[in-house]
């Protein structure tokens, strides 16, 4: 019984451990969230939150509206807060029509 407990034990580690090793930033018009948050941050805000995760994989989720700006500044975050990044995918959202997009 001792033994499917550690195994247990070790499976939830496993798991969390996989799960702080990849990351998603939504990189939206005029702000950015990072996985399923709904808390919208700055630059700085996002800076110092990636600070606070282990990570080595990134996803950014750029949507339609968002300027290159926006996604530099999350280029320069993740540069800042993490250099050992492996591998960082682009993945677009959105809608394409300006009519959407405030900053147009």
């Amino acid at each position: 019984m001792r033994y499917i407990l550690v195994l247990v034990f070790l499976l939830l580690g496993c798991g969390k451990a996989l799960a702080d090793e990849s990351v998603t930033i939504f990189v939206k018009e005029t702000s950015y969230s990072v996985n399923s948050s709904d808390e919208e941050l700055s630059s700085a805000e996002l800076e110092s939150k990636l600070k606070k995760l282990k990570f080595s994989l990134v996803t950014l989720d750029v949507d339609y509206c968002a300027g290159p700006v926006m996604v530099a500044e999350v280029y320069v975050a993740l540069a800042t807060a993490n250099p050992s990044v492996k591998d960082v995918h682009l993945k677009a959202s959105g809608s394409h029509q300006q009519s959407k997009c405030k900053n147009v």
